[in-house]
């Protein structure tokens, strides 16, 4: 191997370190900031709230996609959900296999008590980088996605 190549290699090591430690440092903020404002749910959970707040009303198998966790996962997960009261199941009128998943008006309610804390959280985050940065940042981040698909 070149060294040139493992250069590369450390550099690419370095990025999939920091892009993993944002994740965790920004999960944890998030999780300190739910429990400060007495907000009782998982990050897991806010994700499919989300999901469900863009896009109301679909079959289980579009939040295993969207969230890319295995089916047994998200069926566990939506049961809790189900059981605090933020969605319910509706049998699929074009495929009695299927159930489609939706909000709650609890689950509705959420997104009140959720968005202003996401809005601090991203307030936090963005501290001394420019919108232009985080617009490149964001375009070589999509770029290195297109490649790994």
């Amino acid at each position: 191997m070149k060294i040139e190549e493992q250069q590369d290699l450390v550099s690419i090591a370095r990025l999939m370190d920091t892009i993993r430690d944002i994740r965790k440092v920004m999960r944890l903020i998030f999780m300190k900031k739910m429990k400060s404002h007495e907000v009782d749910v998982t990050i897991e959970m806010i994700e499919v709230l989300y999901i469900l707040w863009n896009k109301d009303y679909i079959n289980q198998q579009e939040i295993v996609d969207k969230t890319n966790r295995n089916k047994a996962s998200i069926t566990s997960l939506i049961d809790n959900m189900t059981a605090r009261g933020l969605v319910k199941r509706n049998a699929d009128p074009t495929d009695r296999r299927n159930n489609l998943i939706a909000l709650t008006k609890e689950g509705k309610m959420y997104q009140l008590k959720l968005v202003p804390l996401l809005e601090e959280m991203y307030a936090t985050f963005q501290v001394g980088l420019s919108n232009n940065e985080i617009e490149n940042t964001t375009f070589v981040l999509q770029k290195i996605l297109r490649g790994m698909s």
